[in-house]
């Protein structure tokens, strides 16, 4: 017997506030297309509803507001395919994504995002967006593309080195787990609320009252210590050249750069340098204009030997053995960085209209 399929979404309006929950509890809310496409229509329901003043976005698992693409689907879509068939579903799937980014980020209604658990990859692109950004304290975000073969997309270029491009390129090199504090110290995270705040919170605002007239908390004591040693660990790196940075993070004692060697131990070198690269080449740009460079680097990425085997050794076979094409960043020729942007002709257009995503092309 078929069973009813589980909606992926739960939808509650209290008062002037539309309360959007993401709901793949399994998947840890993982962003299929299923997804993707019910959280625009339900984001363009609200956008047209008189009724709603405010929109909260949270999830139903404590675990993990999102954590990131479902990138399994996408590598099963694309194995053993031929290499423009890789690139016609990674652009299907990474412009649903990345249209849904942008109609957050210019959302015509203020959007609260509140992400408990993990919050990353994807998850974190749909997080940067919000008018209001909360975490709770057991929120760990992350962009950790780079075991897998990838970049951090979702227009990271843009949200990790708004706030200090520095620390955005070494968490987008390195794939490092950011804490709460973390978040909050680094201007990824306006505040850290526990469950009893939040609650006050939604009912403040499906009582009419707007995100923006509300009392972001003052930071905690934690909180401002944690800038403090990010200010200073940022302060020592030296001139920017990916392998000096990567040599001095090496022999920091600084927990976050001693986490950000670690994974260059098991990550992608390909990834890392196309993803330094990526955020020199991009810094400055606005979101949008990442997205669409994200969707013609993220096409000719997933066609790549990179990415496929970085699923398979992480996700399929789950041997975590990958054998990545190029021991060490230095190896790794520009030329084949170059490759990444060659031009995709008949792309969509992310746009911060979507009206007129489906009508232009690039």
């Amino acid at each position: 017997m078929n069973e009813t399929p589980i909606p992926p979404l739960q939808i509650e309006q209290q008062g002037a506030l539309r309360v959007i929950s993401l709901h793949r509890p399994r998947a840890l809310n993982a962003l299929d297309l299923n997804l993707i496409e019910a959280l625009d229509k339900a984001l363009s329901d609200a956008f047209a509803d008189d009724a709603v003043a405010s929109i909260w976005l949270q999830s139903t698992e404590s675990r993990a507001f999102c954590a990131g693409g479902d990138v399994k689907a996408l590598y099963q879509a694309a194995v053993n395919q031929r290499a423009d068939v890789q690139r016609a579903e990674a652009t299907r799937y990474f412009s649903a994504e990345y249209q849904l980014d942008a109609k957050i980020e210019h959302s015509p209604k203020p959007i609260v995002m509140w992400g408990r658990g993990l919050i990353m990859g994807g998850g974190w692109g749909l997080f940067a967006g919000g008018n209001l950004r909360l975490v709770d304290a057991s929120a760990r975000l992350a962009m950790p593309e780079l075991q897998i073969g990838l970049f951090p997309d979702v227009g990271a270029a843009h949200f990790l080195q708004q706030p200090d491009w520095r620390a955005g390129t070494v968490i987008g090199c390195s794939g490092i787990h950011l804490t709460a504090d973390d978040a909050v110290a680094l201007g990824y995270a306006d505040a850290c609320l526990d469950e009893a705040a939040a609650g006050v919170l939604r009912d403040w605002l499906a009582a009419g009252g707007e995100p923006d007239d509300w009392t972001v908390p003052a930071p905690a004591d934690a909180v401002t210590r944690r800038r403090d040693d990010w200010r200073t660990a940022l302060n020592a790196l030296p001139e920017p050249s990916v392998s000096d940075w990567m040599q001095h993070i090496a022999q920091a004692e600084f927990d976050p750069f001693k986490q950000a060697a670690s994974q260059w131990q098991t990550g992608s070198s390909l990834s890392v340098a196309l993803t330094w690269h990526h955020f020199r080449r991009l810094r400055g740009a606005s979101r949008v204009e990442v997205l669409n460079q994200d969707l013609m680097v993220g096409a000719h990425a997933v066609a790549e030997r990179e990415f496929l085997e970085g699923v398979r050794a992480l996700l399929v076979d789950k041997d975590k053995s990958p054998a990545w094409l190029y021991p060490s960043v230095i190896s790794v020729p520009m030329n084949l960085i170059d490759r990444f942007y060659r031009p995709m002709p008949g792309a969509p257009l992310i746009t911060a209209d979507p009206g007129q995503a489906s009508a232009d092309t690039q």
